[in-house]
């Protein structure tokens, strides 16, 4: 009668099998690292270069070459607007704060008036730092407006005031533009796009 033996049989795997089993989490994770990132807001593919532009401020003008290095988020509005601008500005400041202070100086939002009448540098810029004290706030002449709104894209129409108040509104394109560091646009956020999806979108750029 053989002796039992107390040893279990040792389990080979053939050295074939743990290379495929290499290579396929090496190509999974290249994969992961080089797949094309998603957004929720539209990509403009490829980059489209936008001019540069300066306008006033509340501490004198401000040139758009001035940020190069960071993202800069622009939008156009105006400061009397009833519900679309200040809830746009107030998107922005939860999705950077909810992105975090150290990863939030990446990028730089800058707020436009298209209401050249009523919203001189100062209010502008006033306006714009009730929401974070980072943003940027910028006014110019009817002619400064005309021209930056026509190379941006950006519609905009003062209507006629009211006979009783003389207060008047103001139609316009209601969207953010994502310039990347070389000021160049990249991604654009409809009105409606929540803090979450544009913090998603903003560490997307940064790569997590």
């Amino acid at each position: 009668m053989r002796p039992v033996s107390s040893q279990r049989p040792s389990l080979r795997v053939p050295l074939f099998i743990l290379a495929a089993l290499v290579v396929l989490t090496g190509g999974a994770l290249l994969y992961k690292r080089f797949e094309t990132p998603t957004y929720n807001g539209s990509v403009i593919d490829p980059p489209k270069a936008m001019p540069g532009f300066t306008l006033q401020s509340s501490n004198g003008p401000v040139s758009l070459d001035s940020f190069r290095g960071k993202y800069v988020l622009v939008y156009f509005g105006y400061t009397s607007c009833p519900d679309i601008c200040p809830i746009t500005l107030a998107t922005l400041t939860q999705a950077l704060a909810k992105l975090g202070a150290k990863k939030a100086e990446n990028f730089q939002v800058i707020f436009i008036s298209v209401d050249y009448k009523r919203d001189t540098p100062q209010i502008s810029d006033a306006f714009a730092k009730r929401f974070n004290a980072n943003f940027i706030g910028l006014g110019g002449t009817e002619a400064q407006i005309n021209q930056v709104t026509q190379e941006y894209g950006i519609y905009y129409k003062l209507n006629p005031p009211d006979p009783a108040t003389g207060f008047y509104s103001v139609d316009h394109t209601a969207l953010v533009q994502v310039l990347n560091p070389q000021g160049a646009l990249i991604l654009i956020w409809p009105f409606g796009t929540q803090p979450d999806q544009e913090t998603s979108d903003l560490a997307t750029l940064l790569g997590r």
